[in-house]
């Protein structure tokens, strides 16, 4: 049985641009959510969230780096042997991160 716990981080680098772990490598699971609204991103403005499941997430769209626009999610593969990164635009960029353990 798994349990859903929170992410490692549940926002974004005080540096802009810098890439956290959202969910960790080896879990059964889990989402990463870019919130709707900018006060619920902690923003002046809402901005994409940029998710990442292979390697260091970048702050625009590429090959394996992914804008979850706002008020979307993204459902994580299970048992991915790399940690799902996230980075944004902006400093501290809040965003809801669940893994199942």
């Amino acid at each position: 049985m798994t349990t859903a716990v929170q992410g490692p981080n549940t926002q974004t680098s005080a540096t802009p641009g810098t890439s956290v772990i959202a969910i960790l490598q080896n879990v059964a699971g889990g989402y990463i959510v870019n919130p709707l609204t900018a006060a619920d991103q902690g923003l002046a403005a809402t901005e994409a969230l940029y998710v990442n499941q292979v390697t260091t997430a970048d702050t625009h769209a590429n090959n394996t780096t992914i804008a979850l626009q706002p008020g979307q999610s993204y459902t994580v593969v299970p048992n991915t042997t790399t940690p799902v990164q996230v980075a944004s635009l902006s400093a501290s960029h809040k965003f809801t991160a669940v893994q199942w353990t």
